[in-house]
């Protein structure tokens, strides 16, 4: 009885290793896919969606992390009720903010189409509106039938040859590039545990 006992220990240390192994790698396989696939999103804007102002010189806008500076990849058009574009100057952007110019013109609601280039590499966009109630005495600009920034015009009118920026891996594709390899570990793990023993190597016996 105690020759049968001893035999089963490696076995049962065996099995204990195993099923760590295997947790571990889905740990990792699962655990390492949402954080890589969380892009950038906006947090805050200036003026923000629905909201009713009296003027504005400018429309920011923050997200969660620093965007990345890729040419023409971070943009932000302010268009009237009249189908007119209010911004003044070319997209800044300061780390996590992107700042445009404006000046505003007839009171009415104001669409701001925006897109950026996530920290992760990955473009991402919105659109919202807000209205504007100027008083009597605020100026009115006429507007432009244009963007004042060539990309941002190609974007709303239509193909551009322009290259986007070149984006990062996919969340997905990294998540299942991880559990591939977790699974992989496993198997060469697994393999080595339960190959059968040679007779040199039961010193037991």
């Amino acid at each position: 009885m105690r020759a049968l006992t001893a035999s089963a220990r490696p076995a049962r240390r065996r099995g204990a290793m195993m099923a760590l192994v295997v947790a571990a790698a889905v740990g990792a396989a699962f655990g390492g896919a949402p954080a890589a696939s969380a892009h950038d999103s906006l947090v805050a804007a200036t003026p923000s969606a629905d909201e009713v102002v009296s003027t504005a010189s400018e429309v920011e806008l923050t997200f969660s992390a620093n965007l990345l500076g890729a040419d023409g990849g971070n943009e932000v058009i302010v268009v009237g009720p009249d189908g007119r574009h209010y911004e003044t100057d070319c997209t800044a952007l300061a780390g996590p903010a992107l700042t445009t110019p404006v000046q505003l013109g007839p009171e009415g609601e104001y669409e701001v189409t925006w897109r950026a280039v996530s920290s992760d590499g990955h473009p991402v966009s919105g659109t919202y509106v807000f209205s504007y109630a100027p008083a009597a005495d605020e100026p009115a600009s006429e507007g432009s039938t244009e963007s004042p920034c060539a990309t941002v015009t190609a974007q709303q009118t239509g193909p551009t040859d322009a290259t986007p920026p070149a984006a990062a891996p996919s969340g997905l594709v990294i998540g299942l590039s991880v559990g591939g390899v977790a699974v992989i570990v496993v198997g060469v793990v697994v393999a080595l545990l339960v190959r059968p023993r040679r007779d040199g190597d039961s010193g037991d016996e």
